[in-house]
């Protein structure tokens, strides 16, 4: 007999399905106001879900090339994708790609999904660095003195896990305020600009090497120099004169 069933989940696992969740409802409650239909919400979702997962497996992969050349076989090849982990910028601009895809023939569609959407991606995001926090990856560099919180928790690194989670639950409601006030008409912009400049400067706290560097800077803070670069060269008045279109917008 088993009267008893006991299941164990990954921490991260549960966290990620948390915050997917969260965004879907939150998507989904959207739709009307958006004037979305159910069935191209359903759409979306499902190509959404394909380009974050390919997208955050192929960069996370990229940044094993090196090892890949030192410790190079067929199986190590033919491996390194599907048992790599996932990196989150590569999932965000694989949905990102995604949905400019999607909603190429119609420029409309594509103004309103991304302001149906863009929120959605810290509130993921939120909850998916909750569960770095739980799993222990993506880890901050070691503190001088390790501190307890309510007699239980030790932190011997900077837990820059729950700095990012915090940073995006806050930009979470900072962009539904300046949808709400009609303060901008590109969320995505606004998003990006403020989470790469956050990216770079939490970066310099992190502990782990396994997300891979050139020249002593980090994928991800190259990611965040390039989306900052690719947003300032957009104010260039030759640029703003011509009117340049953002990522939301252009073809």
């Amino acid at each position: 007999m088993y009267p008893y069933i006991y299941i164990v989940l990954s921490s991260y696992s549960v966290m990620a399905f948390i915050g997917g969740f969260a965004a879907m409802i939150f998507i989904y409650f959207r739709l009307r106001k958006y004037e979305i239909q159910f069935s191209e919400f359903i759409k979306m979702l499902a190509l959404c879900v394909a380009g974050c997962y390919a997208g955050s497996k192929i960069l996370f992969a990229l940044t094993q090339i090196p090892w890949l050349i030192s410790n190079f076989s067929i199986i190590n090849l033919l491996l390194l994708i599907p048992e790599s982990g996932f990196v989150f910028y590569g999932g965000l601009f694989g949905v990102v790609f995604v949905l400019l895809f999607y909603t190429r023939k119609d420029l409309d569609l594509r103004k309103r999904v991304f302001r149906l959407a863009t929120p959605a991606f810290p509130l993921f995001h939120g909850f998916g660095r909750i569960g770095c926090f739980l799993a222990g990856c993506c880890y901050g560099i070691e503190l001088n003195q390790t501190i307890t919180l309510f007699g239980i928790l030790e932190i011997n690194r900077v837990p820059v896990q729950l700095f990012e989670s915090s940073f995006e639950f806050l930009m979470f409601a900072v962009l539904l305020f300046i949808e709400n006030h009609n303060w901008a008409n590109d969320l995505l912009r606004v998003y990006l600009v403020s989470y790469a400049a956050f990216r770079f400067a939490i970066e310099f706290f992190r502990g782990d090497e396994v997300r891979g560097s050139l020249f002593g800077v980090s994928t991800s803070q190259w990611i965040s120099i390039i989306v900052l670069a690719y947003y300032l060269f957009q104010l260039l008045p030759v640029n703003r004169k011509h009117g340049v279109p953002p990522v939301a917008d252009a073809e």
